[in-house]
């Protein structure tokens, strides 16, 4: 049985090397679905948002196999990045991932430490803790599925039309409870390979540098999405 880990990525030795990472997975796991919508992979962004994210590195076995980024705004918990990599994409990772989430937003601790960093932010009437989980997903994702089914739903007024269909606002609403366990389930998942022989598996070098200036022709609003 395979052991399913989720931690936060703090300022250290290997922060630089799993930012690069990220940078490199999200570009291959998303860049056909941004041409498809007729947007660009922004890398200057990415390294914008990864920086003003809380970054959490997801592992199996030990093994680095995505990311989780969120951005805590002041009601709600924003679900930036959830990324894998392909060979262990649909065998229920992204689920757990999901469910640890959504135990972390529930937390009365999360919410509190959240306060001090987003007092200034908050308006008259705000609740100290997020009330909601929401992210941006693109309306042709198989991940669209996956939200729905962990109790996301559409925010009508908050739809990007792109190209190809629309970038997507979900929001799940939160009800707060006592703080449990964090660490996920082992899950019954199996086979592993070293993370650098994934990434040079399904990314052609040559597409990480297609784009590095910022986008041109995206609606501005579109530079708020969940890269999913």
């Amino acid at each position: 049985m395979d052991d399913l880990s989720i931690t936060p990525i703090s300022d250290s030795a290997c922060s630089s090397y799993l930012s690069a990472a990220a940078r490199r997975l999200c570009c291959g796991n998303m860049l056909a679905t941004y041409k498809r919508h007729g947007m660009s992979w922004d890398e200057e962004l990415f390294s914008e948002r990864w920086r003003d994210n809380e970054n959490y590195a997801i592992r199996i076995n030990g093994e680095w196999v995505g990311f989780i980024s969120l951005k805590a705004l002041p009601d709600i918990l924003y679900l930036r990045d959830l990324q894998l990599v392909p060979h262990w994409q649909g065998r229920g990772v992204g689920s757990a991932c999901l469910n640890w989430l959504i135990q972390l937003a529930t937390q009365q601790e999360y919410g509190q430490s959240q306060v001090k960093d987003r007092a200034s932010e908050l308006t008259p009437g705000a609740q100290p803790c997020p009330r909601a989980l929401r992210l941006r997903v693109f309306s042709d994702s198989p991940a669209l599925a996956l939200y729905q089914r962990h109790g996301f739903s559409l925010v009508n007024e908050q739809c990007t039309p792109t190209r190809s269909g629309s970038i997507m606002a979900l929001e799940r609403p939160l009800a707060f409870q006592a703080a449990p366990s964090l660490s996920p389930r082992p899950l019954p998942l199996s086979g592993k390979a070293p993370l650098d022989t994934i990434i040079e598996e399904f990314i052609d070098e040559d597409a990480l540098t297609i784009t590095a200036k910022r986008k041109r022709q995206s609606p501005s609003a579109a530079r708020d999405i969940a890269h999913h």
